[in-house]
């Protein structure tokens, strides 16, 4: 579901996908997290996944430092560029 915003007579929607990441907590367990995104956002950085915990230990889960982008629906990361 978009959301919608009017402000000062400017009409904006921002359009959420859903998407999937492949993780592996630091206990060694492996798992799926599936989330809604804003389409088209890239983030820069550790990501904390608010609301998500390890199956296995109870951890949060947190998305290593990275490039993050969403391509056919998955939430892929690419190392950032260390010369920026």
């Amino acid at each position: 579901m978009p959301k919608i915003t009017l402000k000062d007579g400017v009409l904006s929607a921002e359009v959420y996908v859903q998407v999937t990441r492949d993780h592996t907590c630091p206990c060694g367990a492996s798992f799926t997290i599936t989330m809604d995104m804003p389409e088209g956002v890239t983030y820069n950085g550790k990501i904390n996944v608010t609301n998500v915990t390890c199956p296995k230990c109870g951890g949060p889960v947190t998305l290593p430092d990275g490039h993050h982008y969403i391509e056919n629906y998955k939430l892929l990361t690419k190392q950032l560029d260390q010369d920026a």
